[in-house]
C-alpha cells in the first residue's frame, strides 16, 4: 500500500502494540476517536493533523 522513500522514522512517532497490531504514528494520532474527528472535520483534529503533519515533513 506504501513506498517507503526513507528508512528514517520522524521524531514524534511512537510504536504503540494493542490487539496484536503495531501503530507507528504519533500519539495524538493513536488516541481513541482521532481519525474520526479528523474525518469529520472537528477543527481541534484538523489542527493537530496539520501540525504533526508539518512537523514530520520538516524532518524529511
Amino acid at each position: 500500500m506504501f513506498t517507503v522513500v526513507s528508512s528514517r522514522l520522524p521524531d514524534c512517532w511512537v510504536a504503540e502494540l494493542e490487539d496484536g497490531q503495531l501503530t507507528l504514528a504519533p500519539k495524538e494520532w493513536q488516541r481513541p476517536g482521532f481519525w474520526d474527528d479528523y474525518f469529520d472535520d472537528e477543527p481541534s483534529a484538523c489542527a493537530e493533523y496539520e501540525r504533526l503533519r508539518a512537523e514530520i515533513f520538516s524532518q524529511a
